[in-house]
């Protein structure tokens, strides 16, 4: 197989994303620059042909996928997202704060950049990770019960009762001003140039930071163009039923 016999240095040079495929798999590709992929499957009890086959999905792009989320009902779009930041925070950001960890320059003009990544960075992941679950709390619990009502399975007077001054609209606006959370990351990224002779560590992780970003766009885009565009349809049917009720009374 043409993986099984490169080193693991090799394979992570030719396509920066294998190093997170491998990490995701229990293999720190940087504890084994020097040794075969096989080697390396062996000693850690993997099967090589199962990395081989996770490896070669990233080369057909199958890690991303095309759900058309415009057809589903609201509360699989939450469950979609949910999962989305379960992998920001169980998956993605482990693995970058590891290798901005590993981050080590030699050259005086960088050894400040690299400082200042390594402080910003831990307080980039506080901030993301409480603004994620913060939404989870907030958003879509609202979201949830406004669902739960429609189905007729809550009150919806106890519900306007607990939330009188939730507005969706007024929520989707505020959303969309602060999607950009990486401002500050990619501003140190620009500051720092990676270059044929960067170290390997480098490349992948400013390729990761990248691909985050990329991510966290998508993520934005299917939360304004998706979820609260049905949020707001059904706040609006709830909020009709709710009138009409209390007219009867």
């Amino acid at each position: 197989m043409k993986y099984s016999q490169k080193k693991i240095k090799e394979l992570v040079a030719d396509n920066y994303v294998f190093a997170s495929v491998l990490y995701y798999l229990g293999i720190e590709y940087y504890e084994f620059e020097e040794d075969t992929l096989e080697k390396v499957c062996q000693n850690k009890g993997v099967d090589v042909k199962y990395v081989i086959a996770e490896l070669e999905k990233i080369n057909r792009n199958e890690e991303i996928e095309n759900i058309k989320l415009l057809s589903f009902p609201i509360d699989l779009v939450i469950t979609y997202l949910k999962h989305a930041h379960f992998i920001f925070i169980k998956k993605d950001l482990p693995f970058l704060v590891k290798l901005v960890n590993k981050l080590n320059t030699t050259e005086n003009h960088l050894a400040t950049v690299e400082k200042e990544i390594k402080d910003v960075f831990p307080l980039f992941v506080e901030d993301f990770v409480h603004h994620i679950y913060e939404e989870e709390d907030t958003l879509f619990d609202y979201i949830t019960q406004l669902k739960a009502i429609e189905d007729r399975k809550n009150n919806p007077s106890a519900f306007f009762y607990k939330y009188p001054n939730f507005n969706m609209q007024k929520f989707a606006i505020d959303h969309e001003v602060h999607d950009d959370e990486m401002k500050g990351i990619r501003y140190l990224m620009d500051q720092y140039p990676v270059e044929e002779s960067s170290p390997l560590n480098v490349k992948v992780l400013f390729s990761e930071l990248t691909r985050f970003e990329e991510k966290l766009k998508v993520h934005a885009k299917i939360e304004n163009e998706v979820l609260f565009p049905k949020a707001l349809m059904l706040e609006k049917s709830v909020r009709k039923q709710y009138d009409s009720l209390i007219r009867l009374n």
